[in-house]
């Protein structure tokens, strides 16, 4: 932890060496995990001879992985970090964390905070009521976003913020990287959402789950939410000490789920919104466990009662309850062969939500740019 400490103060030190017009455009990543969210942007940017940027993370994985694009920071202790955000000076600081000003201190000197989402949900349901109230400028996935945050504006009186329909990056980066060929029969991901709520799937059925789908000679990856990692480790424990050892089992913490994504035949879930990448992109069917809500706004109703996830769920969810695990054989079986038929369903659903399709980080790069130069 003290090495940490000093290294992150030496790279602070480092950052606000840098002539300020050489930090127009500051990136910050907490993960790596979101790095096939920021790439594409990034490269882009590059492409348009954007050359004034700087990327800090806070994970020497994601140190490692942009070093040689950017110029790259890490800063990985929070007391660090909080005295960089407090003290930020640049033109744009662009990322995917949500709560800026309320859990970290949004600098005065830093003239736009810049949020883009690294999921396809609405804001106004497993997001706090208050998580983008700070920003300056939001780059939404689709009118679907863009329309919720407007109207928190106006029921919350938040302040009034730059709101941009440039597309979902990620949605994007899949579609141009996945290799459609990698499916396994029987192959299961298996990937339960995190929630506040402690009655949830992973802590109460994740090892049920698993275990009778290895029973029923199913290959399952297990591919939990990065807080599971942090703050159930006593379930993950279990979870492995049962399992790892099984050929039939996978335990994925790698930062892309692409991989898993490409040989999985059907995805289990509870509430996670892997499952539009899953089936937007795979066009493989999905089974939504039925137990506890994600619900992390109570003030949601004041917004809208409709969810993109309830809509998503309606069309193309397959459903079964909690106590009904015995038939996840049954099921696999009935959904298995459905691909060909919701090819129409998939692609009218992404012109219907998604702004800019195949194009999103060209035109965020283009916008951020322009809003530069003026």
């Amino acid at each position: 932890m003290i090495k940490i400490f000093f290294i992150s103060l030496i790279n602070l030190i480092k950052f606000f060496k840098i002539d300020e017009k050489k930090r127009e455009f500051v990136f910050y990543s907490e993960s790596y995990f979101y790095k096939d969210h920021f790439v594409d942007l990034i490269e882009n940017l590059i492409k348009l001879n954007q050359k004034n940027m700087i990327y800090v993370t806070s994970d020497l994985n994601d140190f490692n992985f942009f070093k040689n694009k950017l110029n790259c920071f890490y800063i990985g202790n929070f007391f660090i970090l909080s005295l960089f955000f407090s003290i930020l000076r640049c033109k744009f600081m662009i990322m995917t964390l949500t709560d800026i000003g309320n859990h970290l201190k949004k600098s005065k000197n830093c003239q736009y905070f810049v949020y883009f989402f690294h999921a396809s949900a609405s804001t106004h349901y497993i997001y706090t009521d208050d998580a983008f109230k700070n920003y300056d400028i939001i780059l939404t996935n689709g009118d679907y976003q863009k329309k919720e945050l407007i109207e928190a504006e106006n029921r919350f009186n938040f302040p009034k913020k730059t709101i941009v329909n440039t597309g979902y990056f990620f949605l994007d980066f899949l579609r141009n990287n996945a290799n459609l060929n990698k499916k396994e029969d029987r192959h299961i991901l298996f990937a339960p959402t995190w929630n506040y709520n402690k009655k949830n799937l992973f802590n109460d059925y994740a090892f049920q789950i698993i275990e009778k789908l290895i029973d029923k000679n199913f290959i399952v990856t297990f591919r939990p939410h990065p807080e599971h990692l942090k703050r159930s480790k006593a379930t993950l424990s279990k979870i492995l000490n049962k399992f790892n050892k099984n050929s039939n089992f996978y335990f994925d913490t790698d930062s892309s789920n692409l991989n898993s994504l490409e040989k999985a035949a059907l995805i289990i879930t509870d509430n996670s919104s892997i499952v539009f990448e899953f089936l937007l992109v795979f066009k493989r069917p999905i089974l939504y466990i039925n137990y506890s809500i994600k619900l992390h706004n109570l003030n949601t109703h004041k917004i809208s009662d409709k969810t993109l996830e309830g809509s998503f769920k309606k069309e193309f969810g397959n459903e079964l309850n909690v106590d009904n695990l015995d038939k996840l054989s049954d099921i696999y079986d009935q959904v298995s062969g459905n691909e060909n038929n919701i090819n129409e369903k998939v692609n009218n659903f992404n012109k219907r939500y998604f702004t800019n399709l195949g194009n999103s980080a060209n035109i965020a790069a283009k916008y951020l740019i322009t809003k530069n130069n003026l």
